[in-house]
């Protein structure tokens, strides 16, 4: 795990969902949230849970870069020294840390703005961790991309690319069961505060459910591929 991620924040690719994370929270946060308490509380919670779909592709890039870091070789080596199912869930770890982080950093800002506002510390607990959610179920999706499944890197960008629009797309039709629940996250959050809360469990449950099908799929794929 240590080598995994050491080895990705020395390379370029690590810079890429670093930046693209950047020029996102620039673009979200270049106007303060205004309004009374009230209104205010219902923005940053409406804010958090677009910066949880939006840093869904990113979160799944930068998975899929560090698990495309190890050369094919020495992933080969690893699954022999340290065993196949510990390399597996050492790379599929470190790939989470790296995303979890990122999406850590993402809401940081709005949570300062909520807690001034006077956000109760459950609606802060459900805004701290959308963010890290959505970075699980895209390092699930980033590993399903990686080379070690997807061997052309045009497909496996494009199959990261198309699962993030299917789930756009789906989740506005009676199909959003299948999906990660980004557009559900955005309608509850659109109910403010308590809206976002009183359906956390429920959006929670399925994210873990799209998560471990995906990790599920993920293992299954990797046995039978060299």
């Amino acid at each position: 795990m240590r080598f995994q991620l050491s080895g990705y924040l020395r390379s370029v690719r690590a810079l890429h969902p670093v930046l693209a994370l950047a020029l996102l929270l620039a673009i979200m946060f270049s106007s303060p949230l205004g309004g009374t308490p009230a209104e205010v509380r219902k923005g940053t919670v409406t804010a958090i849970a677009d910066a949880a779909v939006l840093i869904f592709p990113i979160c799944a890039w930068a998975a899929r870069g560090l698990l495309d870091t190890e050369p094919d070789v020495q992933r080969h080596v690893s699954a022999v020294t340290a065993g196949r199912r510990r390399a597996l869930i050492a790379g599929l770890l470190s790939a989470f840390v790296f995303s979890a982080v990122l999406a850590l950093v993402a809401p940081v800002y709005l949570l300062a703005q909520a807690a001034g506002s006077g956000l109760n510390p459950q609606a802060m607990a459900v805004g701290a961790t959308l963010c890290p959610l959505s970075a699980l179920a895209a390092t699930a999706l980033g590993a399903l991309t990686s080379r070690a499944v997807i061997r052309s890197t045009g497909t496996s960008i494009l199959v990261l690319l198309g699962v993030c629009t299917l789930n756009l797309i789906f989740g506005l039709s009676p199909l959003r069961f299948l999906t990660v629940p980004m557009i559900d996250w955005m309608r509850a959050a659109g109910h403010g505060p308590s809206g976002l809360v009183g359906a956390f469990p429920e959006l929670t449950a399925r994210t873990l459910a799209w998560t471990a099908i995906a990790i599920a799929l993920y293992v299954r794929l990797r046995r039978t591929r060299p």
